[in-house]
């Protein structure tokens, strides 16, 4: 018997929260990454991007209203791009 059709959100949450869960622990095991700190701190804003990806389309529901979502992402993209930047400048 597979799931039923009210039970499908709850299972896409619980996977979102699950690779959430692995980025975040990706991020941590970056950020010991002494000898490769600019290529960590990279990853890790690359990371910190994905994450708030999946919260926007998964938890806030604007994977229901596409173009909102890529405005949302637009705009994360130029943030984490001029924080890449001072990071990178850094």
């Amino acid at each position: 018997m597979g799931p039923t059709p009210d039970s499908a959100p709850r299972m896409d949450l619980t996977r979102t929260w699950a690779v959430l869960v692995a980025l975040s622990l990706a991020s941590t095991a970056l950020a010991g990454l002494d000898s490769l700190a600019q290529v960590a701190q990279a990853a890790i804003l690359l990371l910190a991007f994905a994450k708030a990806h999946l919260i926007l389309k998964a938890y806030l529901g604007l994977g229901r209203i596409p173009q909102v979502l890529r405005g949302f992402d637009v705009v994360l993209a130029l943030v984490m791009a001029a924080m890449l930047a001072l990071t990178l400048a850094a």
